[in-house]
């Protein structure tokens, strides 16, 4: 399994388990997750970022208020659309 598709089996655990209110598991998961988003953000290319910078950027800024309330929906929410949705397109354009 590459590491794209790693990440995105993490995205969908980590949503599960929010989803299913483990707020402990769930908030230690989003933690690792923001570290690796934010060190994703700053490896992209620069057409990348051209094309998806703005909008990684939102994700990760939702992705934090969302945890600094506490807020498990939000975050599962944020993860399973906004954040797969990133991590596919890396996918697609790193080939």
């Amino acid at each position: 399994m590459d590491e794209s598709n790693k990440l995105l089996k993490q995205i969908e655990d980590t949503a599960i388990l929010l989803y299913q209110n483990k707020e402990q598991e769930g908030m230690e998961q989003v933690v690792q997750l923001l570290l690796q988003f934010q060190n994703i953000v700053q490896n992209l290319t620069v057409e990348q970022m051209q094309n998806v910078g703005n909008f990684a950027l939102i994700m990760l800024k939702e992705l934090m208020e969302r945890y600094n309330c506490a807020d498990m929906l939000g975050m599962a929410d944020c993860l399973m659309m906004k954040s797969t949705l990133l991590i596919q397109y890396i996918k697609e354009t790193n080939k």
